[in-house]
């Protein structure tokens, strides 16, 4: 079914899925509600399928159909053949047989998938003695550290006895890949094993299911939500609406010329590391739930391109069936038949015209980043400025009397500058302390350590008082708005609570909160709906409406849409830019996705650590990178361009980062870093003794191209 220029593709297809149907019984007799409505999907033997598309679009559903991995209240229905060999309907023990050693899986969340009692090694040499009776404990205990370290764990022999606890959450994804690709299987299905991952990690993963899926010889199936790893690991991609395929191509031409409308939306919804920072595109609405689903096109609603034979039959998958010598991203993947089909009426059309995806949907005008803030930054009155920042946190040990081993350095050094009207993006990998500088900023108290001065206000010399009045300029916006709301109170309560906490008059409140709510997008008339009444952008726009209830100057946005799916997301952002401009805010974004700091950012921050190790304009940082901690998060994130995504080079950090419980002398990052294994012994030593101090590119102006005077790095041996 897919396509690389190397091979040719013959024969009967390794896996191939039909009219694969998928119910869950309904709550209380009610009728059955459909998950998959007829897939099909054909894998040949060395290629990778990408399925992406909205959660709820039965993209998880679909692969654990195929190896019968559904709870009891599914019927599954169609055909699922491994080679001449039909697995539905397969009796329980011979399907058994059949995972592990012919398909096996890769989960979303390994920590769940591996047994927290039993070490690694122990579940590791159950997976290969299960399928192998004769391979006897040490020669399999043996061949499980070899696995271990085909994915890069190190010092396999020892971390055999881990428990998963006891891993990262990279070297636990990297441990489910090992056993995975134990028994040398023909398919290897991986439900978005990159999910949870910082963008590091992830590009490890992806490297070692690229060097699994090289040295097994095994196709691949890749479930994710995120567009980039689906351009850069892919052949072919489906892409998957209200439990069916509406669109699959070689991923070459399916994101030059989409022929859905869905898939159209998806490409324009990402934000881009290379791309410009205009508005993004957001498909309108939200997906029907799936008991009731309308008749016709279920994409029909949303669809800018709707017509009335759209909403009376439901288009078929059909399209030109031509063949094409694809690009796809395994250099030894075959080449075949590759038809471009789309379940769209209007799919010639859109093949023949390959309109942009703004030429298609609306999009909102929203100011550049740049016109937010028109005054240059120097003549603009600083929000926030934090130097020197720290924090530590007891290391203790013991159940009924506890006592002290120890210090976590969780915030060891930070820099940070606001200017009104800017935002800041604030990046680093998961442990680098950027939740942990959140709270302190929060706190308005006097720091450990270090300097933090709001509104020109120090806030170690606040008092209860002045601290209470000033909270109303430093609101935040959390990363999971189900969980920063309470579901027992109506929205219009909920916006309500920040005024009622500054002791607002009753008339004020009854004027902001329809003000409040029409401003972020939503109906004044819903305050009296529940959060679990909302969809899960719209319940962040609730936050986003409360925090904006006490008219804050600073706004403080820690990962605030990291839960959600990318046409939710494009709105979110578009909105945020929005406000900015309208209400003269200034914003510290908190985002481990550096595509949308590239979008949304007037300046970055890159923390590891607990430190600032550089910091500048965004165009600056995201262009010149300094620090070679930054260049290798910035080659990590995926580009949803194939083409793109393949050329590049990528810089892979060994290893996670060291425990913070040791104060590092020298430089932290020199473990890890790729600049420091190419140095002599005499540039290493100051690598090993001395910290680097974070310093510019100098006082006096510098040629084009160069790095700006603003542009910092704690590096001992910067680039530029």
């Amino acid at each position: 079914m897919t396509t690389t220029a190397t091979t040719t593709t013959t024969g009967t297809p390794l896996l191939s899925v039909r009219d694969l149907r998928v119910d869950f019984t309904g709550p209380r007799g009610a009728d059955p509600v459909p998950a998959v409505r007829g897939v099909d999907l054909t894998l040949h033997r060395g290629e990778t399928l990408g399925i992406v598309g909205e959660s709820g679009s039965g993209k998880s559903v679909t692969a654990l159909a195929v190896l019968g991995l559904l709870p009891g209240t599914a019927r599954v229905r169609g055909s699922v053949r491994l080679d001449d060999r039909e697995l539905i309907g397969l009796p329980g023990r011979e399907l058994a047989a059949v995972r592990g050693r012919r398909i096996a899986m890769v989960f979303q969340d390994p920590l769940s998938a591996f047994t927290p009692v039993y070490r690694i090694g122990d579940q590791l040499v159950e997976a290969l003695r299960i399928h192998r009776p004769g391979l006897d404990r040490a020669a399999a205990r043996k061949r499980a550290a070899e696995l271990l370290d085909l994915v890069g764990i190190p010092a396999p022999d020892r971390a055999l006895d881990s428990f998963p606890h006891e891993f990262s959450g990279g070297m636990r994804q990297r441990a489910m890949i090992a056993m995975a690709v134990a028994n040398d299987p023909d398919v290897l299905l991986a439900d978005e094993p990159t999910t949870a991952l910082d963008v590091t990690i992830q590009a490890q993963v992806l490297d070692v299911l690229r060097t699994a899926r090289r040295e097994t010889g095994a196709a691949l199936v890749l479930v994710s939500h995120d567009l980039g790893v689906i351009a850069g690991m892919a052949d072919r991609v489906a892409v998957m609406y209200a439990g069916r395929v509406v669109e699959t191509a070689g991923v070459d031409e399916l994101f030059a010329a989409p022929r859905h409308p869905y898939t159209l939306g998806l490409v324009g919804a990402v934000p881009r590391l290379d791309g410009n920072r205009g508005p993004l595109v957001p498909i309108p609405g939200t997906p029907a739930p799936m008991a009731e689903l309308p008749p016709g096109c279920p994409f029909a609603a949303r669809c800018p391109l709707v017509e009335d034979r759209c909403r009376t039959a439901e288009p078929p998958l059909t399209g030109d069936g031509t063949t094409a010598a694809g690009t796809g991203a395994g250099a030894d993947a075959p080449t075949g038949p590759t038809g471009h089909l789309a379940a769209c009426v209007r799919a010639g059309e859109l093949a023949e015209r390959r309109p942009a995806p703004t030429e298609v949907y609306p999009v909102p005008e929203v100011p550049a980043a740049s016109a937010a803030a028109p005054v240059p930054r120097e003549q603009r009155p600083p929000v926030l400025e934090v130097e020197g920042l720290t924090k530590t946190f007891p290391l203790l040990k013991g159940t009924v009397f506890k006592r002290r081993i120890g210090s976590v350095h969780a915030v060891d050094g930070v820099e940070l500058s606001i200017r009104e009207g800017e935002t800041l993006g604030l990046v680093g990998e998961s442990g680098s302390g950027k939740s942990t500088t959140l709270f302190e900023l929060l706190r308005l108290a006097a720091p450990e350590s270090g300097r933090i001065e709001l509104l020109g206000r120090d806030t170690a010399a606040l008092s209860r008082a002045e601290a209470h009045r000033m909270r109303s300029d430093l609101q935040i916006v959390f990363q999971d708005p189900m969980a920063s709301l309470d579901p027992r109170m109506p929205v219009g309560d909920i916006v309500a609570e920040p005024l009622r906490a500054q002791r607002a008059a009753k008339d004020e409140i009854a004027r902001r909160v329809p003000e409040l709510l029409r401003q972020v997008g939503l109906d004044p008339a819903h305050a009296v709906r529940y959060p679990h009444q909302f969809s899960g952008g719209q319940r962040q726009r609730i936050s986003i409406a409360r925090a904006l209830a006490v008219r804050p100057r600073l706004l403080v946005l820690d990962e605030p849409v990291s839960a959600l799916d990318v046409s939710i997301q494009a709105g979110v952002l578009n909105l945020l830019q929005s406000l900015k401009a309208e209400l003269g805010l200034s914003y510290l974004f908190v985002s481990h996705d550096l595509s949308v700091i590239r979008h949304l950012a007037d300046r970055v921050s890159v923390m590891y650590l607990g430190r600032t190790v550089e910091q500048g304009e965004v165009s600056a940082v995201f262009d010149r990178p300094r620090h070679p901690y930054t260049r290798a998060l910035l080659s990590a994130v995926p580009l949803p361009d194939p083409a793109a995504e393949r050329s590049r080079t990528r810089i892979l950090l060994a290893g996670d980062p060291p425990s913070p419980t040791v104060r590092h002398t020298g430089c932290p990052f020199r473990a890890r870093c790729p600049v420091y294994a190419g140095l002599d012994a005499g540039a290493r030593g100051r690598c090993e003794t001395e910290a680097p101090p974070l310093t510019g590119a100098g006082p006096l102006p510098v040629a084009a191209g160069a790095p700006a005077p603003d542009h910092r790095a704690a590096c001992h041996f910067p680039e530029g």
